[in-house]
């Protein structure tokens, strides 16, 4: 099968941010020294770019200690936070910036995903340079997209050198087996107290940055971390995004293909077969361990809301989650939902065209998440 081309995406220019900017010297040197530094030629310049970076974010991460660490240290969540998961392109990213219009709610931005062991310090001067150096659309789709975008929480584990299946795309021709901690109850323990670690720290570092906010945060492959996110976070609630899985699996496919060709360290040469494979495996390791542990919460803090009922009623569904998970202010959520639906009249997504042989493949594998969340044919 021939190796994959690379997916149609909105420019991506060479001077943009990537999402390895935000990683201090040393865990950007462990990251290229535990993949060989095998680095394609054709990228040597980013591979450059990130490192002088890398030397700038450890200088302002010991800045930001010195001055803030232990504030940090003492700092409590002003209430539990509210985790969006669901798989990739399920609809999360939409729920994100829906959940993050209200306005007792904080969630992560660009900014502070990115560079999270500084931006308390830092955010006087980098946020308007990153703001103008990031493009308007992201690269996967026509979404806007700036430096105060809702962003992944995931990216700030990446910065700070945690255990996170995204490690996988800095080296895509590599052998891995970062997806495997999607299945995060079987992750190493390292692997788990890492991303405990470091989570607990940005977030404190966030509500730091917004006393007294809820905080809103979103991150697929939290999907396989429900049991120890409710465990770490106690009374913390869950919205999670499910899609038909004919429309997932092609707009992942896309997805992975647009970040491994924009901000990977090789060109990427595996095939569409490989590639497929790969997004079957993700979402049964992934479903593994949420549908282990679903049922152990009650319905005041997780509901699971259907992509397509979103769309097509939005206000209705956002108050639905307000009112099961007793949230306040639904009535006013609503008003900011249709001003939000309002101004993004006619925004459009991706055609999604497959073949007879590939939904009878995804109607196997996925046949656990049709049947849970109502897709079954």
């Amino acid at each position: 099968m021939p190796a994959a081309k690379p997916a149609k995406t909105n420019s991506y220019p060479p001077w943009a941010p990537r999402i390895w900017n935000g990683m201090s010297v040393g865990h950007y040197f462990r990251m290229l020294n535990e993949n060989r530094f095998q680095i394609h030629p054709l990228k040597y310049p980013m591979t450059g770019l990130v490192g002088g970076c890398s030397v700038i974010n450890s200088v302002l991460n010991r800045c930001q200690r010195l001055r803030f660490e232990d504030r940090i240290a003492n700092t409590q969540l002003a209430a539990p936070p509210i985790f969006i998961i669901g798989h990739w392109r399920s609809g999360t990213t939409l729920m994100h910036e829906l959940m993050s219009l209200d306005r007792s709610s904080a969630y992560p931005s660009n900014f502070e995903a990115f560079v999270p062991r500084h931006f308390l310090f830092s955010g006087w001067f980098f946020y308007p340079l990153i703001n103008l150096l990031m493009p308007q659309k992201r690269p996967m789709d026509s979404m806007t997209m700036s430096a105060d975008s809702p962003q992944e929480d995931d990216f700030a584990l990446i910065s700070d050198g945690a255990a996170t299946p995204y490690r996988r795309i800095a080296f895509p021709n590599n052998p891995d087996k970062h997806h495997q901690q999607l299945r995060f109850d079987q992750a190493e323990e390292e692997q788990q107290a890492s991303v405990q670690r470091t989570l607990d720290h940005f977030l404190k570092s966030l509500t730091l940055r917004y006393p007294d906010k809820r905080l809103v945060l979103k991150s697929p492959p939290h999907t396989g971390r429900i049991a120890q996110l409710a465990r770490w976070f106690p009374d913390a609630k869950f919205i999670h995004m499910a899609r038909h899985p004919h429309k997932l699996v092609s707009s992942t496919m896309r997805l992975w293909k647009s970040l491994d060709h924009t901000q990977s360290f090789q060109l990427p040469k595996y095939d569409d077969q490989w590639l497929k494979e790969y997004v079957f495996d993700c979402q049964r390791l992934m479903y593994e361990s949420y549908f282990d542990f679903r049922d152990q919460l009650p319905s005041e803090r997780l509901i699971e809301i259907n992509f397509e009922d979103l769309v097509a009623s939005p206000e209705d569904t956002v108050a639905r989650i307000y009112n099961q998970l007793k949230l306040d202010d639904a009535e006013a959520i609503k008003l900011q939902v249709r001003q939000y639906f309002d101004q993004r009249l006619g925004h459009k997504t991706n055609p999604v065209n497959l073949d007879d042989g590939l939904k009878a493949e995804i109607d196997q594998h996925w046949q656990p998440y049709a049947e849970v969340f109502g897709y079954k044919s």
